[in-house]
């Protein structure tokens, strides 16, 4: 569709736009992160204990940071896929700078490269990742394409609950299911208040959207699923409860921001 093409055309803009600020931002603090080269959370190191000497594919990587940190704990090799060329430019160059091999590839997630089908013992995404795309389904099927028979994938990202509410996190604003595009107009990034005003579009994705393409499947089977009532990241307006855990203010507890989903390409 012309107009998928055009949303997606609109979001890569953006993206190359914010991935040309990042890496000087303070919320990456690129520094520090050369000398320890570990961006991961909790969340996601809780799940990734089995990526010890196995081939890692990174989804969405951004400018590498989580993706070198995938080196860190032990993968055999890594390889970061980004729609953003400025991304992988920038991934390149942070790899070289922490003296890690890794494999940087400019590529929409779901245009699925056959030459690296089924190459992969292990498929990673975090953190913004399926609401940039129409059908959650589709990027199911493009992750678990990339993976080797008796690989895993393990999928963390927000919460679709918090995408129903409003900026104030006060009303609901926005379906909780996909009943078409959203549009926004955003003037600095979650990483870079200097970000200049620009449009992006988003789909809102439920639960079930996303774990029905995996227990639907008869090659697929569902490993690990659970919901989180904070983020590792002070993105909204949250406030810190313990270190490290943010949630959002007036509303601790109340509602999950966080989902975490482990599954495994069946041999």
């Amino acid at each position: 569709m012309k107009e998928i093409k055009a949303y997606k055309e609109a979001n890569k803009a953006l993206w190359d736009h914010w991935a040309a600020l990042h890496p000087s931002s303070e919320f990456y603090d690129n520094d520090s992160f050369v000398k320890h080269q570990m961006a991961l959370n909790a969340i996601e190191l809780d799940l990734l204990h089995d990526v010890k000497e196995k081939d890692v594919l990174h989804l969405q990587c951004h400018f590498g940071q989580d993706t070198i940190s995938l080196n860190t704990l032990g993968a055999k090799s890594i390889t970061g896929l980004d729609f953003s060329n400025e991304a992988v430019i920038q991934a390149r160059k942070l790899a070289e700078a922490c003296e890690v091999a890794a494999s940087f590839i400019q590529r929409d997630v779901l245009d699925i490269d056959p030459g690296m089908a089924n190459s992969f013992d292990f498929v990673f995404a975090s953190y913004g990742v399926v609401g940039w795309h129409p059908d959650a389904k589709a990027w199911m099927d493009a992750a678990f394409s990339y993976l080797k028979p008796g690989g895993k994938l393990l999928l963390v990202d927000f919460h679709p609950v918090l995408w129903i509410l409003d900026e104030d996190f006060k009303e609901v604003k926005y379906p909780y299911f996909n009943t078409g595009v959203i549009k926004e107009e955003r003037e600095g990034s979650y990483a870079s208040p200097e970000a200049k005003k620009m449009v992006n579009y988003t789909w809102n994705h439920s639960i079930s959207d996303l774990v029905k393409p995996i227990v639907d499947h008869p090659e697929r089977s569902m490993i690990y699923f659970n919901e989180y009532d904070w983020s590792p990241y002070e993105i909204f307006e949250a406030t810190e409860k313990d270190s490290g855990r943010y949630q959002i203010k007036g509303k601790e507890g109340l509602f999950p921001l966080v989902y975490a989903i482990k599954a495994e390409k069946k041999i």
